[in-house]
């Protein structure tokens, strides 16, 4: 029997080089199926709508128009189409969700791990989350007060519990940690394209969370320097495993010089 569906959004993912197609893949790889919100005005959803037709059957695809885009404002605006497609999901029956978002890659060595813990029956499980800066092969080592976003997150669960806040986990009332070191999931955010994270950033900043002011530290330097947030001698330590096999490809084209 079927029970676990992958679900994810992306809106400007090829403008601000989200490795979309990599995660979507990945959703394919160890789930029964996926449910996908995709839009934007860089030709995002007809890759989205080009895999899905290589995968027919296996994904659903949902729209995001530019006026629903613009509609939803704040932290919220991510939570809101996150759980566009968990309630999808949830419509076609399925038991479990396992939340990726379009820039985060779960590995291979992970995949048994989830299909293991679902048979447990428990409402959620943790997950942990490798957060890499300046280089793909590398991972942030700071205390929890210095980190940009966390590193464990509530991302498989029953179909009733939903994206809140700014989408970085689900909730849920009960969650086990029993699968929490076995379910890695790699975030590749920080570790874009040079040229594209400025304008990722501030428009996340200010389009999205609404802030009225984007980082000053960006206007220190024309292209996105990582330096200035963390001192790759102290805060940085090499990945403790290799990149996920997905990935790879995608991650070459990223190192920095």
């Amino acid at each position: 029997m079927d029970k676990l569906c992958g679900t994810l959004f992306v809106y400007n993912g090829r403008k601000y080089d989200y490795c979309f197609l990599e995660s979507i893949q990945c959703l394919l790889d160890f789930c029964d199926h996926v449910v996908v919100a995709a839009g934007g005005e860089d030709g995002t959803l007809d890759e989205v709508m080009g895999i899905a037709k290589k995968n027919e059957g296996r994904i659903n695809v949902i729209v995001i128009t530019k006026e629903e885009w613009e509609s939803q404002h704040g932290r919220e605006k991510l939570n809101y189409f996150t759980n566009i497609t968990i309630q999808y999901a949830d419509s076609l029956g399925f038991q479990y969700n396992f939340n990726l978002q379009s820039d985060e890659i779960l590995t291979e060595r992970s995949y048994a791990a989830v299909r293991e813990a679902i048979q447990t029956n428990e409402e959620s499980y943790m997950c942990t989350r490798i957060n890499l800066w300046k280089s793909p092969y590398m991972q942030l080592d700071v205390p929890q007060e210095r980190k940009p976003c966390s590193t464990q997150v509530l991302r498989l669960g029953k179909m009733s519990c939903r994206s809140y806040g700014d989408a970085e986990s689900l909730m849920a009332h009960t969650c086990t940690f029993d699968f929490t070191n076995r379910i890695r999931i790699y975030h590749m955010g920080f570790v874009r394209k040079q040229d594209v994270m400025r304008g990722k950033i501030i428009n996340m900043q200010v389009d999205v969370f609404g802030m009225e002011h984007y980082d000053s530290k960006l206007d220190e330097s024309e292209l996105f320097n990582p330096d200035l947030w963390f001192d790759p001698k102290t805060d940085l330590k090499p990945i403790d495993e290799p990149l996920p096999e997905i990935i790879k490809n995608w991650a070459k084209e990223r190192v920095y010089e």
